[in-house]
């Protein structure tokens, strides 16, 4: 008797299921905007980099110096100073030195520096080995 009652019941609950709603499919969330990922500002080179010049007065040696980042894509760049040029890939390297007795900087003269076809002007402010102040660029 009592599998005939159990048999009873399980056929009663599948003909109450067959007759309910369907429920509807789980709606995907969309995650929120504090919940995504930052989306990193594509740089525009040179302008977005922080440049630093500095000169070493008894070497003479200008250098020119940036920091690590990425940026897919940028091959050799050209880097120009008093006419010499040196092309090198900006992401994989974090300095350009210009070295010799043709690089002897006078104190607070304007100068012009081509980083990737954008001209940078500074100057150095005359103390023995120091950064270089850069005043804007084109």
């Amino acid at each position: 008797m009592r599998t005939m009652k159990t048999l009873v019941t399980l056929t009663a609950a599948a003909i109450c299921l067959s007759f309910a709603t369907p429920s509807e499919p789980p709606v995907k969330k969309q995650p929120s905007a504090a919940a995504a990922p930052a989306v990193s500002k594509r740089l525009s080179f040179p302008r977005d980099i922080n440049w630093s010049i500095s000169y070493m007065k008894d070497l003479p040696l200008v250098s020119l110096n940036w920091p690590s980042f990425s940026l897919p894509g940028l091959g050799p760049v050209q880097f120009t100073f008093m006419g010499v040029t040196q092309t090198v890939t900006p992401t994989a390297v974090n300095y350009v030195y210009w070295a010799g007795t043709s690089y002897t900087l006078t104190a607070n003269t304007s100068y012009t520096m081509n980083i990737g076809g954008v001209s940078y002007y500074f100057y150095w402010p005359g103390n023995g080995y120091s950064q270089c102040v850069i005043t804007g660029h084109n």
